[in-house]
């Protein structure tokens, strides 16, 4: 690296994978000493999805959680909690508790570093209340908080899912949290109680009343998103049975199965094996509909409680087998019923505020060659990594090959000298800008280090790994 006389201090905005996989490379690779990395995060606690997105029947895949521990013991990584960065929305505020971390202008940032990578992810989920009516009734939900609720996100912990109103459950999405829910709703609740799901969470779902769920999408089955492991979860779930497609829709596909790569081939051999669990002696039921695409949830006369769901029927054009291939309307409808119903279709990016000119809507994250934010004015050393890069899709693996290469690229324009030698000075510069503007406390990964053991200790009471705390004010508490 030719330019290893200039300091680079980089500043990482968001904890989750995407955000400690860049810094883990960015340490790794450079002449130790060279750089230093602070990480800011706007909860009081890191990891982002790995915590808060991952199902709790799903801990290996948090074992990225033991990497990120590495980075943070580096004598160049800090860990700056409880303080956002420029204006990032609270994910869902009508259910959110009382939440207020320290807030930090981008602005203000952009002054102390020479390079900031966001990593923030997606806040949101996608918009479709012009398209699908009937959202705002009682016991429709998004996936994405119903799955941060059981969790313990503090932002969810309002939202109270009805799953006690009936035994018909609608999930609309094809994608891994989709099937996340409805394995959530289908499993039964004392397999869950080892796990680090939340115990209020295990005090409603011990309410549930579910029987029948229904995985909705509005493609065929080769154009689904979700994985055939999660399929094969779903499959072998202790007492619940698999009801499948008919055979009429089913042998199309069939008839061209030597065409069909291996993932798709083995998911057509799981659809048609199905479950463990004899349809007729399963207590509890799922299915795959597919070509289904919702246009509305409708109440029963007189309530405001959904009690429906109404599909346009839809028919694959052109290419059955293609990921790609498009649907169109039959021009037919169907009613499916529906006592709880949940939308998983797709997340939300947003731009923080001043870079609403370099975010592309239609892709859903900002523009970006490699990492590198471009085609703006005044974006010399802004990075981006994750779902804020590439849209919000894909699981951790992938998301650490696209954070390797935002390292990558910030490196190499510190090394060509684009960027460094600024002689930035970092939180510390940040901090005394702001002065007493920092009103709530910022915790620090020695912090988070003891919220850590007292979630452990909270949970070893009760038989479990860990027992989260769901609000800021407990996770702040224990550092008193």
């Amino acid at each position: 690296m030719s330019n290893q006389r200039a300091k680079l201090r980089v500043a990482v905005v968001g904890s989750g994978p995407a955000g400690f996989y860049t810094a883990y490379r960015i340490l790794e690779k450079a002449p130790s000493g060279i750089v230093t990395v602070d990480m800011y995060e706007k909860l009081p606690v890191p990891y982002g999805l790995a915590r808060f997105g991952v199902a709790p029947d799903h801990p290996e895949v948090k074992n990225c959680e033991e990497k990120f521990e590495e980075v943070a013991q580096s004598p160049y990584f800090t860990f700056i909690g409880n303080t956002m960065v420029g204006a990032q929305p609270l994910a869902v505020p009508s259910h959110s508790q009382s939440f207020q971390p320290n807030h930090v202008p981008l602005s203000i940032l952009r002054q102390h570093y020479d390079a900031i990578v966001l990593s923030y992810g997606a806040d949101s989920d996608k918009d479709l209340s012009s398209s699908v009516k009937g959202l705002e009734l009682a016991g429709v939900y998004s996936a994405r908080a119903f799955v941060g609720w059981y969790n313990g996100h503090p932002e969810f912990q309002d939202l109270d899912p009805d799953v006690m109103a009936g035994e018909e459950a609608v999930v609309v999405g094809h994608g891994n949290v989709a099937l996340d829910v409805a394995r959530i709703l289908l499993t039964d609740v004392d397999a869950l109680r080892k796990t680090d799901i939340t115990e209020a969470a295990i005090a409603k779902l011990s309410e549930n009343k579910v029987k029948r769920v229904r995985i909705v999408g509005r493609r065929g089955p080769t154009q689904a998103s979700f994985t055939n492991k999660e399929v094969r979860e779903l499959m072998t779930l202790n007492g619940v049975g698999f009801i499948p497609p008919e055979a009429e829709f089913m042998s199309p596909f069939l008839e061209n199965g030597s065409k069909l790569g291996r993932p798709t081939k083995r998911l057509f051999q799981l659809l048609q094996r199905g479950s463990t669990a004899s349809v007729a002696d399963a207590i509890k039921h799922f299915s795959f509909d597919f070509l289904l695409s919702p246009t509305s949830f409708v109440p029963s006369e007189g309530s405001s409680h959904v009690a429906r769901a109404k599909f346009d029927v839809m028919q694959l054009q052109g290419d059955i087998l293609s990921k790609d291939t498009r649907v169109k309307s039959t021009g037919d409808f169907k009613e499916l019923p529906c006592n709880v119903g949940f939308m998983s279709v797709g997340y939300k990016t947003h731009p923080l505020a001043g870079l609403e000119d370099v975010y592309n809507d239609g892709a859903n994250h900002l523009n970006n060659e490699g990492g590198k934010v471009c085609a703006g004015i005044n974006v010399k050393g802004l990075y981006v990594a994750g779902w804020i890069k590439r849209g919000p899709a894909g699981v951790i693996a992938e998301t650490m090959y696209d954070s390797f290469e935002t390292a990558s690229v910030v490196l190499s324009d510190f090394e060509d000298g684009e960027i460094g030698g600024k002689s930035c000075d970092g939180w510390e510069g940040v901090k005394a800008e702001l002065g007493d503007k920092l009103d709530w406390k910022v915790v620090s990964w020695s912090d988070w280090q003891r919220i850590d053991k007292a979630e452990k200790e909270r949970g070893s009471k009760i038989g479990k790994e860990r027992e989260k705390f769901t609000n800021q004010k407990d996770m702040l508490a224990v550092l008193e």
